[in-house]
């Protein structure tokens, strides 16, 4: 494991990395971003769906799958964080993982022919496929800086919050016709192959991996409890690097806490979505499809019009606004009891989907700028657990509370508690940014020429 990269007390930065000028680099890193994510989509859909028609698993179980995929995807993302800073080949390890998820999810419909599958064995592939989803997930990010060069980070980052937004379009249609078609089982075999065309994909990425180390000197064998002991001490290094730079730079703590807020607020609004779309407002399948798709056209929107967007506000200042506007639309929904439904609906979706993307690129490319390369996979995934966690917590707590307080009482508390969360917490990081990056006060990558856990998604 490397040594702490702020010993010198400069700014951080990103370590030295020789970063591709053109844009070849990127593309199989997106068109795998976006392969992959359609196939977790696919997956999110068919296994409850196998579950509850197949197996007849009543709303606890159901609620276990999604709450165990993220759980586990949350819980084990510092040990993937320390995987991927530690890992020669960033390359290989997005391809081996890849052919593991797909084996894993294969296994499902291979159950399915024997007459052998069985409602803790679908759980277990949930938190699997959830552990998995998070190493792809947390290794393109912290592999993206070295693809690009620093001022182009922006528009690499939207690039991938477009694959993301496709991902979330085009992953429940091709998921709902390959059920309806297939059904369940049969569904998740056909997605076996696209765990595999991603691993395909990222087989052709170049310019990740890091070079190669110095010839190591000849040691004398060690008996293995005593290398065993050494590969735990240098794991609780590792860890305790990550966590230090969280203490190094306190805005990258804020960051993190803002989209654990809006994750609360938008898996407790999530978890009751569907159920007040048609029960308290009347609405129609076919309204709520459509629904869908103006958030999706709100996030593809954003891709667009991101580096203009930054470009004139500037990365902290963009970070301050936009996540508390996203949260302050999570309110028009339980408004939307009171008075014209879908109207309210829709522009609830268009101000979400828009400034839920513009934040999480621009707070993407503030981590990548100010976080040194060896350590920016372990604060990724730090990150990613106080913010992944958010997600089963406020769904499950969303579905207690709504039998108190009720539907609409219970969407306009989480409504707030996402805009209190954010607003409070991105206050300050123009000044906390300025204080660890001078250079933000006359420079940021978002005005330099270049060639959606948040996500954009909205809650359902």
């Amino acid at each position: 494991m490397t040594g702490s990269a702020a010993a010198s007390g400069g700014p951080l930065r990103p370590g030295p990395t020789t970063p591709s000028p053109g844009g070849s680099a990127l593309r199989p890193l997106v068109l795998a971003q976006l392969i992959s994510l359609t196939g977790t989509h696919v997956t999110a859909l068919a296994l409850p769906t196998l579950a509850i028609l197949l197996l007849d698993a009543g709303p606890v179980a159901a609620a276990l799958i999604f709450a165990l995929e993220y759980g586990a995807r949350g819980l084990t993302a510092p040990l993937v964080g320390v995987l991927i800073d530690s890992v020669r080949s960033p390359r290989r390890l997005l391809v081996a993982n890849d052919l593991l998820h797909a084996l894993v999810v294969a296994s499902v419909p291979a159950m399915y022919l024997l007459d052998v599958l069985s409602l803790p064995y679908l759980v277990v592939v949930a938190a699997c496929s959830g552990i998995l989803s998070g190493v792809t997930d947390i290794s393109i990010n912290a592999v993206l800086p070295r693809l690009v060069p620093a001022d182009r980070l922006v528009g690499a980052n939207a690039s991938l919050a477009g694959a993301r937004a496709a991902g979330q379009i085009a992953g429940p249609a091709v998921g709902g016709l390959l059920v309806q078609a297939l059904g369940a089982a049969l569904a998740i075999a056909v997605d076996t192959v696209s765990y595999l065309a991603s691993a395909v994909v990222f087989s052709r990425l170049r310019g990740a991996d890091r070079s190669a180390p110095a010839e190591p000197a000849v040691t004398t064998p060690v008996p293995r409890r005593v290398a065993l002991r050494r590969s735990a001490a240098d794991l609780r290094t590792a860890l305790r690097e990550g966590l230090g730079t969280f203490r190094e730079i306190p805005l990258l703590g804020r960051l993190a806490l803002a989209t654990a807020a809006l994750n609360v607020g938008g898996a407790g609004l999530g978890a009751l979505y569907t159920l007040y779309a048609y029960r308290t407002l009347g609405l129609s399948p076919f309204q709520v499809g459509a629904l869908w798709g103006v958030n999706s056209a709100a996030a593809l929107a954003a891709v667009a019009t991101a580096r203009r967007v930054l470009g004139r506000f500037g990365l902290d200042r963009s970070i301050a606004l936009f996540a508390p506007v996203a949260a302050g639309s999570l309110l028009l929904i339980p408004a939307a009891s009171l008075a014209a439904p879908l109207l309210l609906f829709v522009i609830y979706e268009l101000i979400f989907g828009y400034c839920a993307t513009v934040w999480s690129v621009a707070s993407a490319t503030l981590q990548q700028r100010l976080v040194p390369a060896e350590r920016l996979g372990r604060v990724i995934a730090f990150s990613r657990t106080v913010s992944i966690l958010a997600v089963p917590v406020g769904a499950l707590v969303g579905g207690v509370a709504a039998d108190v307080w009720g539907l609409p009482g219970t969407l306009t508390g989480f409504a707030l508690v996402a805009l209190a969360g954010t607003a409070t917490v991105t206050g300050t990081i123009r000044r906390e940014r300025h204080r660890n990056d001078p250079a933000a006060a006359v420079d940021t990558d978002a005005r330099a020429p270049w060639s959606g856990p948040v996500t954009g998604e909205a809650p359902r």
